[in-house]
């Protein structure tokens, strides 16, 4: 990445809502780094944390549970609804694809299987991004929207403590009914058969 802000790069909102499964109640939060990145978007420099969420709660389902499948230990998971983010970087608009010099692998592409014990190329560029974006913004990165592994219409978004995004509501996943329902009618996920009685 450059040092310097490349021109051509666009911030706009991104309205929410956002939605992510956690282990803590938002209130419980913590923004300490991570000493080496564990996610797409974690700075390879470890000087900030970053937190995802996505732009349905079917897709932050899909994308936490792989399988399908939520087993009654998942019910401890805080899901939480999140309102609009402040003015993000949309790597989903070729413009900004293209003032950065990247491609859209950025957003799902992986060379490596596990990040843990094999360098990949793909995830240091966006971990590189992260850093750049803090340096660009003086400490204070923009949110980053990009596409979901999942499911092609969804967007994820990583943010930093400086996103400051507002908690709707939140709520353990075992009580959210209405989305059991959808997630197994729709989406083809398993649930406890208890949490739909």
């Amino acid at each position: 990445m450059p040092a310097e802000r490349p021109p051509g790069l666009r911030i706009r909102p991104a309205p929410g809502p956002w939605w992510r499964f956690d282990h803590s109640h938002p209130d419980d939060w913590q923004w300490s780094p991570f000493a080496t990145p564990r996610h797409r978007f974690d700075p390879l420099s470890g000087r900030f944390r970053v937190r995802y969420a996505a732009s349905r709660a079917a897709v932050a389902a899909r994308e936490r549970f792989p399988a399908r499948t939520i087993t009654e230990a998942d019910g401890d998971l805080w899901l939480v609804r999140l309102g609009g983010m402040p003015l993000s970087l949309y790597l989903t608009h070729q413009a900004n694809l293209d003032a950065l010099g990247i491609d859209d692998r950025v957003s799902t592409g992986r060379l490596a299987g596990d990040r843990d014990e094999d360098a990949d190329p793909l995830l240091d560029i966006c971990g590189r991004l992260a850093d750049a974006l803090y340096d660009w913004w003086s400490g204070r990165p923009p949110p980053i929207v990009y596409r979901t592994r999942t499911t092609p219409v969804g967007r994820s978004i990583a943010f930093t403590n400086a996103a400051e995004a507002e908690v709707l509501e939140v709520g353990q996943l075992r009580d959210a009914t209405a989305l059991h329902a959808y997630l197994v009618l729709r989406a083809g996920f398993t649930v406890p058969g208890e949490w739909l009685a």
